[in-house]
């Protein structure tokens, strides 16, 4: 009975294969993966998300993608992290005009913005300390006498020791006034400030999908020293792009540096960046930030992410969870075509389309999100490598032969003498 089901199981093995399995037209049959694109609009510009299998799957950093069309033609497309680019930080003209330290209260700093200030909403202290953590108070004035608070509490940090150079940049209320007051809670001595920077409001950005999970909640590794909180993480692939760190605890206050090391192999470790998490109170409300964000980590397969917990305790009920960065990929479709999403070709360059130098997307420009069909192999797929890359072990069984041969050859020779002698 068992011999009798063993070929049937091999079949629906093959049949399940199969049903994920599409041949690709000759021109692509190169490329090993591909994803169907559901409905496109022809009138208007179409994007689809890139995800972790197509990033894990292609040969060479996404430099293989393509879209092709059901007749067969490339389809210029552009490769974005963002659908819109943000907007910059405009700085504003900031002088000083008080610098000055209360004993065992504050260092205190006024800011003057000019009599025409455009609205304005986040500053970055300039200092040269190099490790500390300090709390600010914020507050802004029309004539340089009558305050309102803008932003009660605020973190300020630096940790150069270990080598993360934390935050220096505090949001607050959005306002026109002239003049900024910082009171920067450090009893002991001033707290050095060369400078003040302010920035702009900005308008409102396009909405942005957030990075997509790519691993969940984790808890640390039971093996963290108390010093500091550890995770290690195998993400199994070196081509996923990392964005985020997201943490969930319920301490009720807490301030932490957070470091990131990667690695290839799991042995030898390189910093990689970090930053900080927080959550306090002030005025009966919650401020925190639990997110670590960087435009993106790449290239590695093992991540390595340390809280530092210094002399404090480890933070309770403590889990750690990864985001990866999104890629979109924005073209134009035809009339009446349909379109695959096409990858894994580790010998393709990237491609150069006039699409990606004149594509301009408008502020309220309507598009249309495309999704991914399940990913499906190439059916005909053709190996592009060359045919010693393809079959390496035939060069050893060919050095091997020759050895033998060159042997064989040299016994002869000795033997030739002795019966020419006879």
């Amino acid at each position: 009975m068992k011999r009798r089901s063993f070929p049937f199981f091999l079949l629906l093995t093959a049949l399940a294969a199969a049903a994920f399995a599409a041949d690709l037209p000759p021109a692509w049959r190169s490329w090993r993966y591909s994803r169907s694109l559901a409905s496109p609009h022809p009138d208007i510009l179409n994007y689809v998300i890139i995800d972790r299998d197509a990033f894990a799957h292609s040969g060479n950093r996404l430099a293989d993608l393509r879209i092709i069309d059901d007749l067969g033609n490339e389809q210029p497309f552009e490769l974005r992290s963002r659908l819109a680019p943000p907007p910059q930080p405009v700085s504003i003209p900031a002088t000083l005009r008080e610098n000055s330290f209360v004993p065992g209260q504050f260092t205190q700093v006024v800011v003057d913005l000019g009599p025409r200030a455009s609205f304005h909403n986040s500053l970055r202290v300039q200092t040269p300390e190099s490790d500390f953590i300090n709390w600010v108070e914020i507050a802004a004035s029309d004539d340089a006498h009558l305050w309102r608070i803008v932003k009660l509490r605020a973190p300020i940090s630096r940790f150069r020791k270990e080598n993360l150079e934390g935050s220096q940049t505090i949001r607050y209320s959005e306002n026109n006034a002239r003049y900024l007051r910082l009171r920067i809670q450090e009893p002991s001595e001033q707290f050095s400030v060369t400078g003040v920077e302010a920035f702009a409001s900005q308008g409102v950005e396009k909405e942005e999908p957030t990075p997509a999970p790519l691993i969940a909640l984790l808890p640390p590794d039971p093996a963290s020293a108390p010093s500091q909180t550890q995770w290690t993480v195998d993400l199994q692939s070196a081509a996923i792009p990392v964005a985020e760190l997201n943490f969930e605890t319920d301490q009720r206050e807490f301030y932490r540096a957070v470091r990131i090391l990667t690695s290839s192999d799991s042995n030898q470790w390189q910093p990689a960046g970090g930053g900080e998490i927080y959550r306090y109170s002030v005025a009966g409300r919650t401020e925190e930030s639990l997110r670590v964000s960087f435009y993106e980590l790449g290239g590695s397969r093992f991540w390595r992410v340390e809280i530092l917990n210094g002399n404090d305790v480890p933070l309770s009920s403590l889990r750690m969870s990864l985001a990866m960065s999104r890629r979109f990929a924005l073209f134009q479709p035809r009339e009446n075509r349909s379109y695959r999403l096409i990858y894994g070709n580790a010998r393709a360059a990237a491609p150069q389309y006039d699409f990606s130098r004149t594509l301009r997307i408008q502020p309220n420009e309507l598009l249309s999100r495309l999704d991914l069909g399940p990913e499906e192999t190439t059916a005909n797929y053709a190996d592009p490598r060359p045919f010693t890359e393809r079959h390496p072990n035939l060069l050893w069984i060919a050095l091997g032969l020759a050895i033998v041969l060159l042997g064989y050859a040299a016994l002869r020779a000795m033997r030739a003498p002795d019966s020419a002698a006879q």
